[in-house]
């Protein structure tokens, strides 16, 4: 995966950003003039080199390449270097930027291989379904780049690219020779957690919206019915016991594909 601390110059960065879209860089140029609320002509100046970036455009680029803080703060003196004039100055800037290329370097070794999310880090994973579809997805031959995973999903890549990030640093994902993998880090929510209920609906809504686009491999049921009291008691119990089969079967299995399991038993 591309990181901008391979980098001393931002314009080479851009170049090496822009080109790793594929076939998503055909006009990205101009989406991110407009992004910047500037001409096309003028950022293919920025490009050049004939011109350089004001602290507010790279602010708004930050936003739009979905840099972390600490990436954003490395960007920020990329283009301090860029726009000093005095010969000491950019020497100091130098030693800043070797120091945060260190920090960042420290930072990808300290996340442990196996541990379990913070109740901060619970609430951005489970506040949209993308974070565990992406992280799924890198399980899937054919998704180790965030490009990929992009358009597979139809959202933008700046988005995903952001989801990885976190993924990354929380060890949900890990990054190996390039490419994204599945990583160590626990998930488990347990049905006291207060974010049960938004992992449940994150689903659900795009459940609904497969019903939308249904394809052979998927399967709706949808049953109201009245029964007696031990029928339902019953059946209550044989759904834990066909999850259990479930996971039997999937855990062990290679990862070829993504799928979602919805089960849905309450009195209404």
């Amino acid at each position: 995966m591309l990181t901008i601390f391979d980098f001393t110059s931002y314009r080479e960065y851009l170049d090496a950003w822009i080109s790793s879209q594929g076939d998503r860089s055909y006009g990205l140029k101009g989406r991110i003039a407009q992004a910047l609320n500037v001409s096309s002509s003028l950022f293919s100046q920025v490009l050049k080199g004939d011109k350089s970036l004001t602290s507010d455009q790279v602010s708004d680029l930050n936003d739009y390449l979905g840099l972390n803080e600490l990436e954003s703060d490395y960007f920020h003196l990329l283009v301090e270097k860029d726009r000093a004039g005095n010969p000491r100055y950019r020497e100091k800037i130098d030693k800043k930027i070797k120091s945060m290329q260190q920090q960042s370097q420290k930072i990808g070794k300290r996340v442990p291989r196996h541990k379990e999310l913070s109740d901060e880090q619970k609430a951005i994973y489970y506040s949209s379904w993308l974070y565990t579809g992406v992280r799924n997805l890198t399980a899937v031959p054919g998704f180790q780049q965030p490009e990929a995973i992009a358009e597979h999903l139809r959202c933008e890549p700046q988005l995903v690219i952001r989801i990885v990030r976190f993924l990354l640093e929380n060890g949900l994902c890990r990054e190996e020779n390039g490419k994204i993998t599945y990583g160590p880090a626990s998930t488990h929510i347990d049905t006291e957690s207060p974010f049960v209920n938004k992992h449940h609906q994150n689903w659900r809504f795009q459940g609904i919206n497969s019903m939308e686009r249904r394809q052979e491999s998927d399967l709706f049921f949808t049953s109201p019915m009245s029964l007696s009291k031990k029928a339902a008691e019953e059946i209550r119990k044989m759904i834990p016991t066909f999850i259990q089969s479930v996971m039997r079967v999937s855990g062990p299995s290679d990862s070829e594909s993504v799928m979602c399991l919805n089960i849905d038993w309450f009195e209404f």
